[in-house]
Parts: structure tokens; C-alpha cells; sequence
């Protein structure tokens, strides 16, 4: 008989992070406080916490096992796949999105969209802080910052950018191209 694999991310790996690091709760600390600092700071940690976790036993889904069985044979598939589960995950626990929109995913670059509908911290800072304030778009840097942190944290060497941001394209696009 074949042995049974799970094929799908538990429940609880979402869960546990959506509580820790609530979209909504961050939007009101900045409020408050009106420090950068504080996006850039939540990004960071959202990430780091979102590694730890899906890295263990108890959260490790099939289709991460073979990429990283992948990955250890050929050297290859690290970047983009094992940084884009990361960043999947850290994004469906904490915004109102049911998948993040990939828009290309290859060895030289990983880039993808955040709907301005989907984005839980942008919907929430609308009622925090004025229009004007807002188009500014202090939360990027929470995104920059979980996404510099994945890259890092990996080892990958790449040139990230923010090409479109919600304000003025109603999405934020994010790109990530190996250097």
C-alpha cells in the first residue's frame, strides 16, 4: 500500500500567525505611534516567524518536503519556490487574500501583486489615517521589509522592487530579480 501524503498547509500554521501578527493591530499601532519604524519592524519579525514555523515537523507539507528534497539533489528551486512558500504563507495569514497572485516565478525572478481589496493593513490604515497620509503608503515597509528578510534570511542576492503601490494602481506589485 502507498503511503499517504497531506498535500495542504495546516490550519493552525495560519491561524498561529494571523494572531500574532493581526494586519489590523499593526495599522493601529501606526496610528499611534506614526513611526516607520514600527511597519518595518513588524515585516521583519512576520517573516522570521513565519520561517521558524513552517519549518517545522508539524507544519511541513508534502509539496515542501519534495522541493526541498528537489532542492538538495539539484541545488536549484531554493529561489524562487522555498522563498515563495514563505512569503505565501505570511501573506494568507495576515490579509483577506485566498492566494497570492504570482505573476512570474523563475530562476531569475519572483515577482507578484497584493489587490488593494485583499490587503487587510491598507483597508484598515483607510480609517486610521488621513487620504493624504495615506498616499504616502507608510505600510510598505512592513512588505519590504518581510520581503527582504526572506531573501536574506536564504542567502539570495536580488534587486526588490516595489513598481506599483496602491494609491495611484489600486495593487501593489513586488519584484524580486536575482543579482
Amino acid at each position: 500500500m502507498a503511503e499517504k501524503y497531506d498535500f495542504y498547509i495546516s490550519d493552525e500554521l495560519f491561524e498561529t500567525i494571523e494572531k500574532e501578527f493581526d494586519g489590523e493591530a499593526i495599522a493601529k499601532k501606526y496610528a499611534r505611534s506614526k513611526s516607520i519604524t514600527d511597519f518595518e519592524e513588524y515585516g521583519k519579525q512576520l517573516m522570521k516567524r513565519t520561517m521558524e514555523l513552517s519549518n517545522q515537523e508539524k507544519y511541513r507539507d508534502r509539496t515542501y518536503e519534495v522541493l526541498l528534497e528537489a532542492a538538495k539533489k539539484t541545488g536549484e528551486l531554493l529561489f524562487p519556490h522555498v522563498a515563495q512558500r514563505h512569503i505565501e504563507i505570511a501573506y494568507l495569514s495576515v490579509h483577506l487574500m485566498g492566494v497570492l497572485q504570482v505573476e512570474a516565478n523563475n530562476a531569475q525572478e519572483l515577482s507578484f501583486k497584493v489587490l488593494e481589496e485583499d490587503c487587510k493593513i491598507y483597508q484598515s490604515l483607510k480609517n486610521l489615517i488621513s487620504g493624504e497620509e495615506l498616499k504616502s503608503l507608510p505600510c510598505q515597509a512592513a512588505c519590504l521589509s518581510c520581503l527582504k528578510t526572506v531573501f536574506d534570511e536564504m542567502g539570495f542576492d536580488v534587486e526588490l522592487t516595489m513598481s506599483e503601490k496602491m494609491p495611484e494602481n489600486g495593487d501593489c506589485f513586488f519584484q524580486a530579480v536575482r543579482t
